[in-house]
């Protein structure tokens, strides 16, 4: 999934407004965070394989460290124990853990049985959403706009983040419907870029929002 995670930020970033927008949505994306730096590094791989599913042309060969249960349920951990000892104890990281699982949970509803429960790399599960296009975008499009209208529902919120919303409703369409990638590396190096981008710009828009 793509906007099924941010989704999932809108959620957890209404839910507790101590919880910055941008830091929920590295939190809900923190598998894809990792994975660039793993991927460049030859540790893990992808194919580019048009065709391979009905939404996205990847083919996600061997990805255990960075999208396993176990290990995504760590990094979920160790990023709970750092903003916390940041912040202070703030309760707001209580919920940088479940965010992260819930990036596996959704790439498990969504994948073929390729995504690992362990970081050797197996049991791979996976329940194949993206076998169905129309399906992909319907589930995708309406969790996406359940969150969007809970996080707006009563706030005042200002172009930046309604500017926000737009880039990610255009890089889902690009993802889906624009050409294969040209290379492995130019996904690698396009994955790196997106998360800060989205840390910033997110954090920003939502500071204005007022209830």
């Amino acid at each position: 999934m793509f906007l099924g995670h941010f989704a999932a930020g809108l959620v957890a970033s209404r839910l507790e407004p101590r919880l910055p927008l941008g830091t929920a949505f590295i939190a809900a994306q923190l598998p894809d965070v990792v994975w660039p730096y793993l991927l460049l590094a030859g540790v893990e791989r992808v194919t580019i394989a048009p065709g391979d599913t009905a939404v996205t042309p990847l083919r996600f060969d061997h990805y255990p460290w960075s999208h396993s249960l176990l290990m995504v349920a760590a990094a979920g951990v160790l990023f709970t124990i750092v903003y916390g000892f940041v912040f202070r104890g703030s309760r707001a990281a209580f919920l940088i853990a479940p965010l992260a699982v819930s990036h596996w949970l959704l790439d498990a509803a969504s994948h073929r049985a390729d995504v690992p429960l362990l970081p050797r790399g197996g049991p791979l599960v996976g329940l194949g959403l993206w076998n169905s296009l129309p399906l992909t975008l319907a589930v995708e499009g309406l969790t996406f706009a359940g969150a969007l209208w809970f996080f707006a529902h009563g706030r005042r919120l200002r172009w930046p983040f309604w500017a926000l919303i737009v880039l990610l409703l255009l890089v889902y369409a690009a993802a889906v419907f624009g050409p294969p990638p040209p290379s492995v590396k130019a996904i690698a190096l396009s994955s790196m870029a997106l998360p800060p981008l989205l840390w910033f710009w997110a954090n920003r828009a939502s500071r204005s929002a007022q209830d």
